[in-house]
């Protein structure tokens, strides 16, 4: 019947896919998927599914299955799942493990979920550096279902210290007897329980880790963090950075956005669309102040909203190669003149090309396709070369001040602390709608005489 038919198909996919389909079924689908299933297969589904989900799922199963899934979870997946319940639901899990996944459980439960220690698993390979290969290959066997990784075995010494690693082929290429100090890895790349994740990606992909010892003050290693771990740390941050850049704000619900409550989305954007709508009201008492500047030359008006949209532009450009640069290790904010210089140059170099070519080609324009009647409106019969040559000089400097202001601020976001993806789009875009605004009509009235 069906159950034979769920059972045949879940065998034949891989955990991911089955996880991948669970999360596209409703709450009555979901809980017969889970009925028809034995707890080995939930298990793996549950290991490859979104945590808020994977908390739904054991939270419906009666207490002698929630125990077998706990226990098969490895430790990190299981302290992601108990994180996403309410504190009575918390304890009760805590109280179905077994005392050894419980401490492991629980020292992961001491960290910040976005820190090294929260993303770490307690399920590793370690070794003796006084062990031999064949002593080595003997305690894998004793292991090999709990290590999450056995291509690598971290070497410690009595008090866990990390003395470096051991690879698998080490041992496969070496005689049974040789010591694993003569063929151990002494490197130690490694980093602090309580560093951010994202300092734990960096290291990963600069040194082409498979994973990532996590160690405490005292180098007693705790953990690690493998590659899939890393891969789930890189879209969080990825997502979390274009967020911020968006005027997201608030957690991300991690239950997808189609299966998250339109009250989160909205609670979400709305403070940050609230305070730019505000802050926007400044561009609108600049065009107030020089109302008479637009009534006597009309066609300046046409030219405002290019003003302001190539300014909102390449701010956001410079700013985004910045924070890229600078989350890439490229520069440090000590080297802030070196960098807004360099964006600076940028800047003139590109304003000043766009400024000659909507000079010229608002001129040529112009004359070819505006009758002499309509030109006298429209310029308020002044000088069209001065007209366009106001456009050009004011998208010289707001590109040019666009592109610093682009570059600093998020280097000055970073050395205050605070976090560079936050000004990269809607503190940079308000400041330079405004600033170009007083630069556009600042040049005009200089140029102009009003």
């Amino acid at each position: 019947g069906n159950e034979t038919e769920l059972k045949e198909i879940c065998k034949n996919l891989h955990p991911a896919d089955a996880a991948a389909a669970f999360t596209a079924l409703n709450e009555d689908q979901q809980e017969l998927f889970a009925k028809y299933l034995d707890n080995e297969a939930l298990s793996l589904i549950t290991s490859f599914l979104p945590a808020p989900e994977s908390a739904d799922l054991v939270a419906g199963l009666e207490e002698k299955d929630r125990t077998v899934i706990l226990e098969n979870l490895p430790d990190d997946v299981v302290t992601d799942l108990i994180q996403e319940t309410d504190e009575d639901h918390q304890q009760e899990y805590e109280e179905l493990l077994s005392e050894e996944k419980k401490d492991a459980v629980e020292t992961l439960l001491g960290y910040p979920e976005d820190s090294a220690g929260g993303r770490m698993t307690t399920a590793f390979a370690t070794v003796r550096e006084d062990m031999t290969v064949k002593e080595t290959i003997e305690s894998l066997e004793e292991i090999k279902e709990d290590a999450e990784i056995l291509a690598r075995m971290y070497v410690i010494d009595d008090s866990d210290k990390i003395l470096g690693k051991v690879r698998l082929r080490d041992l496969t290429f070496n005689k049974w007897s040789t010591p694993i100090r003569e063929i151990m890895d002494h490197e130690q790349i490694s980093i602090s329980a309580e560093a951010d994740q994202e300092e734990a990606l960096k290291l990963m992909v600069k040194y082409d880790m498979l994973a990532l010892p996590v160690v405490d003050s005292g180098n007693k290693l705790l953990g690690i963090i493998t590659f899939d771990d890393a891969l789930e740390i890189q879209e969080e941050e990825s997502t979390e950075d274009l967020e911020k850049a968006a005027a997201i704000a608030g957690e991300r619900d991690e239950e997808g956005y189609l299966k998250s409550p339109v009250i989160s989305h909205f609670k979400r954007r709305s403070v940050w669309v609230f305070l730019l709508a505000i802050v926007a009201i400044l561009s609108g008492l600049v065009i107030l102040n020089y109302e008479r500047l637009l009534e006597n030359v009309f066609i300046l008006a046409v030219y405002m909203p290019m003003i302001v949209a190539t300014g909102g532009n390449t701010g956001a450009q410079a700013a985004t190669m910045v924070i890229r640069a600078m989350s890439l290790g490229e520069f440090s904010p000590s080297e802030f003149l070196r960098v807004v210089w360099k964006e600076l140059q940028i800047g003139l170099a590109l304003g000043a090309l766009l400024g000659a070519l909507i000079a010229v080609g608002s001129w040529l324009l112009i004359n070819t396709f505006i009758n002499p009647e309509t030109m006298e409106t429209i310029t308020g019969n002044y000088s069209l070369t001065k007209l366009v040559t106001t456009v050009g000089i004011a998208l010289t400097i707001q590109v040019a001040a666009s592109t610093f202001i682009g570059a600093a601020l998020p280097m000055m976001a970073k050395a205050f602390r605070l976090d560079p993806a936050v000004v990269a789009s809607p503190a940079i875009t308000t400041i330079v709608d405004v600033l170009g605004l007083l630069i556009y009509f600042g040049i005009a009235s200089a140029i102009l005489g009003i």
